[in-house]
């Protein structure tokens, strides 16, 4: 019966992390590199990778995860996604890559980011959700 409940309980936990997107947004509200996006985990214990010239940091996680932002242009192609671009003041754009399997760590180091950085985060979904913000 143990491992009835067990394999019940590890079901329940990767349904709700396939529910969370794989792909993300990040929208800040003004021009930030990578190397400055990085700067906003020093002082915690998070390891991170840049590479200026592909404009790219791995944020990396236990069990050999990582969390990886991906700079491009402030143009998502349609209308729809660049007016809500605009609505956030976006001046800078990130595509971001998680493992929802680990989303509660995930949402700690975009909390970080947030709280230092500033913008919002959100789902790279056709609503945008979810969206995380301060």
């Amino acid at each position: 019966m143990k491992n009835k409940s067990k394999l019940k309980r590890i079901r329940q936990t990767n349904e709700k992390a396939l529910r969370k997107p794989r792909e993300w947004l990040y929208l800040c509200p003004f021009e930030l590199t990578v190397a400055e996006l990085a700067q906003a985990l020093d002082g915690e214990e998070i390891s991170v990778q840049v590479w200026n010239e592909a404009g790219v940091a791995e944020i990396e996680l236990p069990e050999a995860k990582s969390i990886d932002f991906e700079a491009t242009e402030a143009d998502l192609k349609d209308d729809y996604s660049n007016a809500f671009l605009a609505e956030h003041g976006t001046k800078s754009l990130f595509y971001v890559t998680i493992d929802p399997e680990n989303y509660q760590q995930v949402e700690r180091i975009f909390r970080l980011i947030l709280e230092k950085k500033g913008g919002i985060i959100c789902g790279d979904t056709e609503d945008f959700a979810p969206v995380i913000h301060l």
